[in-house]
C-alpha cells in the first residue's frame, strides 16, 4: 500500500495504559486526502486513546505501550518531530476553552501565528487566512470566556489551521454545544471539506453531523468497524416516541425541599437572572433547558447555595450538592478511591457507604487506584453521580449530565432519575431528553426569566439510544 496516497494510515495497532489491559487491539484505519470520518463508540472505548496515540500524546504524556504502523502523510508517525508534528496533526480536544492562553481571541491567535511562523509577516497572513475562513471577525476582541461553546470550538478550529495541518481530529465537538451551536459546528464541517481537509471527529452524539461524513466507524472491543451503511439506514427509521418512553412512572411527591423566591442576578450591570421563582418538592424530576449562556448554570449555583443572588432568596430544607458541566471542578483526590472515602466521611455516612462506593465502582470498571483526571468525560460524569448518591444528598442539580455519554447511557441516567427517590434538577442545552414523560416540570430559560414549557417536543433520546444498540448488533459477526 502507498502510504503517501493516504492522510493517516493505521496498521495493527494496539495499545495500554501502564499497568491495565490492552484499550486497541489491532485496530486498523485509513483517512484518505479530504474525507471526513467520524468514530463512534460506548464511553471509554478507547476513542480519546486513538486520538492520543495518532499525535504522539499517548506515550509521551500517558507512557505506556504502543505497536503497530502509523503513518501520517506517508511519513511513519515515529520519524516525525515534536516540533513539526502541527503541521500533520492537530487534536482539537472535548473542552475547547483550554486551547486559550491569552484572554483576547485576536491575541491569542496571533501570538500562535507567531510561535508557528517565526515571523510577523507570516504570522500576520496566516491569520487573516484563518479569520477569514472561519468568519471570525465579531469575536477577535473577545475575552475566551465570554465566547459560547459553539465560539469557543469555532476559534479553537481557527487555531489549529494556523500551521496548515493535513488532518484535523475533534474529540467529542458537540460536548459543549447546544441546539443552536451543533448547527455552527456543521458549518465548520463544510469550511474545513472546502479547504480540503482531512476530519477525524470521535463523538457519542452522532445522530445530528453522521450524515456529513464519507465514512462511519464504531469502536468496539479495541477495533473499529465499518457501519457506514447501517447507520444511515437505521437513522432514517422513525419510532413511535410514546411507544418508546412508555407508560409515564408515578413517583411519590413529599414536601417542599427547595423554594426559590424572586431570584435576580447581575453580572456587571447586565440581568442574567430576573425575578425567577421556583419550588421543589421531594421526589421531583425537574428539566430546565436553555441555550448556552442562557443562565442556566447561574441559577443552579443559587439554588445549591454556591453562589449568592444579587436580590431574591432560596429556602433549603434539605443539603444539595451541585455537579458542574466542566466535571473535572467536581473532583478533588488523586485517586477514585480516595474521592469515594472522602464524599462518605464528609457527609457522615460511615463505612457502610465506602463499601457501597468502592462496590459501585468495580461494577462500573473503575480502578479504584485510577486519578479521576484522566477518565473521559462520560466515565467522570458516571463517578460524579456516583459520588453524589453516595452523599446522601437531598436534591442532586447536574448541569449538562448528558454531555460525553452516548445514547445508551443517556437512556440509563433518564431510566436511573425516574426510579430513584432523590430529588433532581437538570439543566440542559439540547432538546433530545425533554420529551421524556418522566420530568415532573419542565422549564425553559430565556431572556432571565424562567417559563414553564407548554409546548412539549417528541422525545429523541430513546430513539436515539434503539438505534445505537441496533448499530452495535452483530458485530465481528
Amino acid at each position: 500500500m502507498n502510504t503517501g496516497n493516504y492522510t493517516l494510515l493505521v496498521k495493527d495497532l494496539y495499545y495500554r495504559y501502564p499497568g491495565r489491559g490492552l484499550v486497541l487491539r489491532g485496530l486498523n484505519l485509513v483517512v484518505s486526502r479530504g474525507e471526513h470520518v467520524i468514530i463512534i463508540g460506548d464511553t471509554g472505548s478507547g476513542k480519546t486513546t486513538l486520538a492520543r496515540v495518532i499525535s504522539k500524546t499517548a506515550d509521551l504524556i500517558y507512557g505506556g505501550e504502543v505497536s503497530g504502523e502509523i503513518y501520517l502523510s506517508g511519513r511513519r508517525l515515529s520519524d516525525i518531530k515534536l516540533s513539526e508534528l502541527h503541521k500533520y496533526i492537530h487534536v482539537i480536544g472535548q473542552n475547547p476553552y483550554l486551547h486559550f492562553t491569552a484572554h483576547i481571541v485576536r491575541e491569542d491567535l496571533y501570538n500562535y501565528a507567531l510561535r508557528v511562523t517565526g515571523s510577523r509577516k507570516h504570522a500576520t497572513r496566516a491569520f487573516k487566512r484563518v479569520v477569514e475562513a472561519l468568519g471570525l471577525h465579531s469575536l477577535l476582541d473577545k475575552y475566551f470566556l465570554e465566547l459560547s461553546g459553539g465560539e469557543a470550538k469555532r476559534v479553537a478550529v481557527s487555531k489549529a489551521l494556523i500551521p496548515d495541518p493535513e488532518l484535523l481530529v475533534f474529540d467529542e465537538p458537540l460536548m459543549w454545544l447546544d441546539d443552536r451551536g451543533i448547527m455552527d459546528f456543521q458549518e465548520v464541517l463544510r469550511v474545513l471539506r472546502y479547504l480540503g481537509k482531512s476530519v477525524i471527529v470521535l463523538e457519542h452524539r452522532f445522530i445530528p453531523i453522521a450524515r456529513l461524513f464519507d465514512r462511519i466507524y464504531l469502536l468496539d472491543n479495541g477495533r473499529l468497524y465499518d457501519v457506514t451503511d447501517k447507520t444511515l439506514r437505521i437513522t432514517r427509521q422513525r419510532l413511535d416516541p410514546a411507544v418508546i418512553d412508555g407508560e409515564r412512572r408515578v413517583r411519590e411527591i413529599g414536601d417542599t425541599v427547595l423554594r426559590a423566591l424572586n431570584i435576580t442576578q447581575k453580572y456587571n450591570g447586565r440581568i442574567v437572572l430576573n425575578n425567577v421563582n421556583i419550588e421543589v418538592r421531594r421526589g421531583e424530576s425537574i428539566l430546565i433547558y436553555g441555550l448556552n449562556g442562557s443562565g442556566k448554570t447561574t441559577l443552579l449555583k443559587i439554588l445549591a447555595g454556591y453562589l449568592k443572588p444579587s436580590r431574591g432568596r432560596v429556602e433549603r430544607l434539605g443539603r444539595a450538592i451541585y455537579i458542574p458541566q466542566n466535571i473535572p471542578l467536581f473532583f478533588t483526590e488523586e485517586t477514585i478511591g480516595k474521592e469515594i472515602i472522602e464524599i462518605c466521611r464528609a457527609w457522615s455516612r460511615g463505612s457502610q457507604c465506602i463499601e457501597e462506593g468502592l462496590r459501585n465502582c468495580r461494577e462500573l470498571g473503575l480502578f479504584i487506584d485510577e486519578s479521576p483526571f484522566t477518565l473521559s468525560h462520560g466515565q467522570m460524569v458516571k463517578l460524579a453521580i456516583l459520588i453524589a448518591r453516595l452523599s446522601g444528598a437531598d436534591i442532586i442539580l447536574l448541569d449538562e449530565p448528558f454531555s460525553g455519554l452516548t445514547y445508551i447511557d443517556r437512556a440509563k441516567l433518564i431510566d436511573y432519575i425516574s426510579s430513584s427517590n432523590s430529588t433532581f434538577i437538570l439543566a440542559t442545552s439540547n432538546l433530545d431528553a425533554i420529551g421524556n414523560s418522566m420530568w415532573s416540570q419542565l422549564y425553559v430559560l430565556e431572556e432571565g426569566s424562567l417559563k414553564p414549557l407548554n409546548q412539549i417536543p417528541t422525545s429523541s433520546l430513546k430513539w436515539a439510544s434503539i438505534i445505537y444498540e441496533e448499530i452495535k448488533r452483530g458485530l465481528g459477526n
